[in-house]
């Protein structure tokens, strides 16, 4: 039968005794190993032997190699060929031994068979099995001094019997933990006994040390056994002597750069560390021929008693002497070489065990003295500062900046601005140099609140500046500026300006009131709302406001308002003009500067809302005429085009509020654009965009500096310790800075946030601006038709039946949408084309679905082909649709699909898309109950959410005319007929479209 057996056995190479797992067969009287491989299969067998062989393994080759020569040799057999004999001595030698002695330990707890091997056989006789025993050896030392010699004289002894080593055949198994075997019998010592003592005394009783050589003798040897053992003596002195104790701290640094603190005792004048293993402080004094050692004992439970304190204040002493915070690992002389793993911690690692550590200092210095345990750092190259400190400060508001004071005062009353700290704070430099050579350890918590404050400080003596934009930087400060004209410190109610002619929601009712608290401190912000919930009504009363609370009003002639819808295909002449002769000055002109295709929006929202105010449109090829004339209007509507081309004379003018519409418009700093409007002068600025970040951090840097100047700093600064700490790590500590520093300057809601406020359906009328290519092709074909129907009813009195003049009524609506549709060779852009794009890549960038219809499918085509190029995955039904229900299951099921493009004839009923919350309708038709029908679509029974409907038109196009058509057929089908029954276009109608 097989057994697991183990055999001390002396390996020549590392000079020690090393126990080995081996497989035996029991024979009866005795044990025949057959091998010392030992597999995982043997220990589910035998798992008592488990713990056991882990332990073995601790010594074995590999993990010696691990231990000590992996950085010094690149293979085992190097290892083994090539490890200087004094390594071994002092550090190979002593791990080994202290796992052997362990494993002795655990054998004999586990009742295993052990044995000695003393031959080359493999043969292992029951009876010569070691045994430990229970009570350990104690060795006694005596010092006989006579004239000629001094005798050393070492015996052992079990507590009832006495002897010689040298009268018994002992080996020496391990040195420290100190184990001997001799025949059968395993003898343990203390643990602070040292086997080498041993090593003299296995052969002779005692040794002779001449006189010559005594003076040595008794300073090195003797001394430090009179430390540690109790001796006897003859022909000199041990005199013990009782003293005064207290107990020291000593702050020290371990072998890694760790904080620790040591326990120090002071018996008398001397000092020893808690963690030595020495019994007693001894000193030696000779006079003349006379030796007399003076002892003094060290007090055990005095000394614990000190521990005791100390780990009651909330530190842990996880080794004798040595005390650490719970969550501060230190590594000291005594564990280094035990520790697998020794690479070094992180600076940040280390930085913090100090911060807490020199902290918990200043926080119990006092009770640390009412225990009557002193403070010590006198191992440390630079001592730390470890009395209180408070910073006093105060802060004072002169015109749009803000001054802070701030000094730390320490204990003694030393004032240091904390300006001066400013570099390590952004360095992450914890230790500040006092003038006085010690460290003052920064604290954490200035880390986290300082870093984004002296970030943006302009610094000057002890003061520090920021702009009034940055006041969010104050916050901790917050008990010394509520005096200051901060948004959240008007106190007064916002109430909305009186004829204003729309009752706000209440989401827009906060979002006007959060613009208008902000403009009353000369601050701007960014309105980045979801399309479809008001952005512009929200700037309109704020402007309104602005107007009505003006310090003076000018009375001026309302310009234009001629009655007609305005155009940008008007000629010059046909604009109203303000009187030439009324020239008073206007100091708090509006200015809102829109793309092109939004400024016919603007206008008529103006009209609308807030027909009160006095309205002028910047634009044209003879607004040459209008700039003297600019600051006596109330609001003054400009595209960014016309603004960048007449950046030179707009400069010059100071504006109230000024609005940019669309404002990602701005978002290269170093387009001619962006420059332009940095040089536009005003009041407050104001951004409205529901996507103010299109590509990159960039984006938003560029419009929050055009609304509040300098609060994000320059490009360059803002790229260095926003953009590229944000990339690398997007949840880190410069996301939440940069999101507390902009947060009172961005408003932004979604649908899905205000759904509670808003109406099922919301509805809104897109003007869009044609391109001038554009414009002529429309105008030749609208003349050439209106020519023939003229000639046509002058000749036949009617043109009911006349295909011709629907023909051309569908290539004007075609053109209206985009001229390739009528003509291939047409290499021009399209207004509306361009801006339906532009509110589609809003709606997929806030996560929303959209339905897009037309009456054209070539038009869908056109726009599908659009899509695509822009990388959108979208789905599209028309008449000629094989599969109706998988392309709609396609757009209902698929997230990523976010686009169904629609014909309306195709679309216009049967069909259940409430998975879309946004309806684009890109041309309209005569009939409005057909788009009724398509936005049904999305509005219907299941819909969950708020739906918007976007309506778009061309202006100065039949489009324009075809509204008004709606409107009217509308009014009679409410009064008379059913919503789906269709009223043809009268003659009178036909020309009042074209």
């Amino acid at each position: 039968m097989e057994r697991i057996i183990f055999i001390l056995s002396y390996e020549k190479r590392w000079d020690c005794w090393m126990v080995y797992a081996n497989r035996a067969i029991d024979a009866g009287d005795f044990f025949q190993s057959i091998g010392r491989y030992i597999g995982d299969e043997d220990l589910e067998v035998w798992p008592v032997v488990r713990k056991i062989t882990e332990t073995i393994r601790k010594y074995d080759t590999p993990m010696l190699f691990k231990q000590f020569g992996r950085k010094k040799f690149k293979d085992e057999r190097m290892f083994l060929q090539k490890v200087e004999e004094a390594y071994i001595r002092e550090d190979i030698r002593p791990y080994i031994d202290k796992y052997v002695a362990q494993v002795l330990d655990e054998l004999t707890e586990a009742g295993c068979p052990l044995f000695l091997k003393t031959s080359r056989l493999d043969n292992f006789y029951k009876n010569q099995r070691l045994m430990l025993k229970s009570v350990p050896l104690r060795a006694l030392l005596k010092f006989e001094r006579t004239g000629e010699f001094t005798r050393y004289i070492l015996r052992l002894t079990d507590g009832e019997k006495t002897f010689y080593p040298s009268d018994y055949a002992l080996k020496v198994l391990t040195r420290r933990p100190c184990r001997v075997v001799s025949g059968r019998q395993l003898f343990r010592f203390p643990e602070d006994f040292d086997g080498q003592r041993l090593q003299p005394f296995l052969q002779k009783r005692e040794i002779m040390i001449p006189k010559a050589n005594e003076g040595i003798y008794f300073r090195r040897f003797i001394l430090k056994n009179v430390r540690h053992e109790e001796i006897e003596v003859q022909g000199f002195d041990v005199i013990v002597r009782e003293v005064e104790k207290q107990a020291f701290l000593s702050l020290e640094r371990d072998i890694l750069g760790m904080p620790v603190l040591v326990m120090e005792y002071k018996y008398g004048n001397q000092y020893i560390p808690g963690w030595s293993s020495r019994k007693a402080l001894v000193e030696l004094y000779t006079e003349g021929d006379r030796y007399a050692f003076y002892k003094v004992s060290r007090d055990p439970e005095w000394e614990q008693l000190q521990a005791r304190q100390l780990v009651a204040l909330g530190i842990r002493n996880d080794t004798e002497g040595y005390f650490h915070l719970p969550e501060v690992t230190v590594m000291t002389w005594k564990t280094e070489k035990e520790t697998e793993d020794r690479d070094k911690v992180s600076g940040e690692v280390i930085a913090d065990a100090w911060q807490k550590t020199v902290t918990w200092v200043q926080t119990h210095g006092d009770e640390l003295k009412a225990m009557g345990i002193g403070f010590t750092q006198k191992t440390l190259r630079r001592a730390y500062y470890i009395g209180a400190w408070q910073i006093d400060s105060s802060v004072s508001e002169t015109m749009d900046w803000f001054e802070l004071k701030a000094e730390v005062i320490l204990a003694d009353g030393r004032r240091i601005p904390l300006l001066r700290f400013r570099d390590h704070i952004l360095t992450g430099k914890r230790e500040f140099l006092l003038d006085d050579g010690t460290l003052f350890l920064i604290p954490e918590e200035w880390f986290a609140t300082y870093t984004e404050l002296l970030l943006f400080a302009q610094g000057k003596g002890t003061s520090l500046f920021f702009h009034r934009s940055q006041y969010v930087l104050l916050k901790n400060w917050a008990e010394t500026t509520c005096h200051f004209s901060l948004p959240e410190n008007l106190q007064e109610e916002v109430t909305l300006p009186f004829d204003f002619q729309v009752t706000l929601r209440p989401y827009q009712r906060f979002g006007y009131e959060w613009m208008y608290r902000l403009y009353r401190c000369g601050l701007g912000g960014c309105l980045a709302d979801d399309m479809g919930l008001g952005k512009t009504l929200q700037a309109i009363a704020l402007i309104l406001k602005y107007r009505q609370e003006g310090v003076k009003k000018p009375v001026v002639n309302r310009w234009p308002d001629s009655g007609k819808q305005l155009s940008l295909f008007d000629a010059p002449e046909e604009v109203s003009r303000p009187d030439e002769g009324d020239r008073s000055l206007v100091y708090h002109t509006c200015l809102v500067v829109v793309p092109a295709s939004l400024i016919h929006n603007w206008r008529n929202e103006l009209r609308k809302f807030a027909p009160q105010l006095t309205v002028t449109i910047y634009a044209g090829t003879n607004r040459i005429d209008l700039r003297s004339y600019l600051q006596r209007s109330d609001v003054v509507l400009i595209t960014y085009h016309t603004l960048r081309n007449d950046i030179d004379i707009l400069s010059r003018l100071t504006f109230g509020i000024v609005v940019a519409d669309e404002a990602q418009m701005l978002k290269n700093p170093g387009s001619q654009l962006h420059q332009a409007m940095m040089r536009i002068q005003g009041r407050c600025f104001w951004a409205l965009s529901g996507t103010p970040i299109e590509n990159s951090l960039t984006d938003l840097w560029a419009v929050m500096n055009w609304v509040n100047r300098g609060l994000l700093g320059s490009q360059r600064f803002f790229r260095d310790h926003f953009i590229r700490p944000i990339l690398a790590d997007v949840e880190g500590r410069m996301s939440e800075a940069l999101r507390k520093l902009i947060a009172p300057y961005i408003l932004r809601r979604t649908k899905e946030e205000v759904l509670a406020d808003l109406p099922d359906l919301t509805a809104e009328l897109v003007v869009c601006e044609p391109e001038e290519e554009q414009r002529k092709v429309y105008e030749e074909e609208q003349s050439r038709v209106r020519n023939y129907i003229l000639s046509e009813r002058e000749n036949q009195g009617e043109l009911r039946s006349d295909f011709m003049v629907l023909k051309a009524l569908i290539r004007l609506r075609q053109i209206a949408n985009h001229p390739r549709l009528v003509e291939t060779g047409y290499e021009g852009n399209s207004g509306k084309f361009s801006e339906v794009f532009r509110m589609l890549g809003e709606v997929i960038a806030s996560g929303h679905k959209v339905l897009v219809f037309s009456s054209f499918v070539k038009y869908l085509k056109m726009v599908a082909e659009e899509t695509m190029v822009r990388g959108w995955k979208y789905a599209m039904l028309t008449g000629l649709t094989a599969d109706r229900e998988q392309t709609i299951r396609h757009f209902q099921a698929d997230p990523e699909c976010r686009i169904f493009l629609i014909s309306l004839k195709a679309g216009g009923v049967g069909l259940n898309l409430t998975e879309a919350d946004y309806v684009f309708i890109l041309d309209p038709w005569w009939n409005v109950a057909a788009e009724n029908q398509a936005v049904s679509r999305a509005h219907r029974i299941g819909q969950k959410r708020a739906v918007f409907v976007y309506r778009f038109i061309t202006a100065g196009t039949l489009e324009e005319k075809i509204l008004a058509i709606q409107e009217r057929k509308q009014r009679l089908a409410d009064s008379v007929i059913t919503a789906a029954t269709s009223i043809p276009l009268t003659d009178e109608e036909l020309l009042e479209v074209l």
